[in-house]
């Protein structure tokens, strides 16, 4: 039985080697990176993010500080967010683009780790342990903090010196990240998007929906891709601008329906390198 855990993703990176975008907020494959690794924290007490981004209702946000001062730093930001620490804490880092099954392979070796272990660490294909996809102790992890004092500009690898970790081969499922648009391209070339509207994917009966509408109004359902039009909307209103979301999508459909032969995720695109500029609600 996997034991209680809480989540810690760390995301405040410049992302420099990727041109200074968010890593986080990447289309891979047709879904938000760090969603992807979000869903790798799946049944955590708590889950949080350190990182300008927006994030999900229920998952709770914070930077270092200060900022910039890198993951080690973000890291110890993100324990200090957790108001009831958990006896585990999964760390991972936002650029995993197969986070879930990554973690998967954690969580099973956890259940014969040795209890003198103070955490279970993935390593790559080279042998090196990745200290962002990673399970710890969380005791042993705030002693390794504090052992190591002010972990501002320091490596993660150095403040993780001190612990007993399980090196753990991922199996089938990758550590590799995300720092460079050339890895960028070749993960999305071997993983692309599945089709969005396949019927197993479709649990909450959205497409019949799609396909009735479409029918009464003369449309293409095949050009409906609902699943994208939700990460759209939800991608405006975790930016705060809330009453905008239905207004992107309907925009999203006048640019289609402008130029049939344009490309809805370059469109989805634009959209959203155009929150910035997005009124926030007025505050009750």
């Amino acid at each position: 039985m996997m034991q209680q855990f809480d989540a810690v993703v760390v995301a405040g990176g410049q992302g420099s080697r990727m041109g200074y975008v968010s890593k986080a907020d990447l289309d891979v494959s047709g879904e938000r990176l760090l969603d992807i690794v979000l869903r790798a924290t799946a049944g955590a007490a708590t889950t949080v993010v350190v990182g300008d981004v927006a994030v999900p209702l229920g998952v709770v946000v914070t930077r270092e500080d200060p900022p910039g001062t890198g993951p080690a730093a973000g890291l110890l930001a993100g324990l200090d967010a957790v108001a009831s620490p958990a006896p585990w804490t999964l760390v991972l880092a936002c650029d995993l683009p197969d986070a879930p099954a990554a973690v998967g392979v954690l969580r099973s070796a956890l259940d014969t780790a040795p209890d003198d272990a103070d955490g279970l660490c993935l390593r790559d294909a080279g042998g090196e342990l990745q200290h962002l996809a990673a399970l710890y102790r969380t005791p042993a992890l705030r002693r390794a903090f504090a052992a190591w004092g002010d972990p501002a500009n320091r490596s993660v690898r150095g403040v993780m010196a001190s612990l007993s970790l399980l090196p753990v081969d991922p199996g089938d499922a990758s550590v590799e990240d995300l720092d460079t648009p050339e890895q960028l391209a070749r993960w999305v070339a071997s993983n692309p998007a599945a089709p969005a509207n396949a019927a197993e994917d479709d649990k909450e009966g959205w497409r019949a929906f799609v396909e009735d509408a479409c029918a009464r109004l003369g449309l293409d359902a095949a050009r409906v891709d609902e699943h994208a039009l939700l990460r759209l909307s939800r991608r405006v209103a975790h930016e705060g601008a809330r009453p905008m979301a239905p207004v992107s999508t309907f925009i999203l459909g006048l640019a289609l329906g402008a130029d049939p032969e344009a490309d809805p995720v370059a469109v989805a695109t634009a959209l959203q390198d155009a929150i910035a500029t997005a009124p926030l609600p007025e505050e009750d």
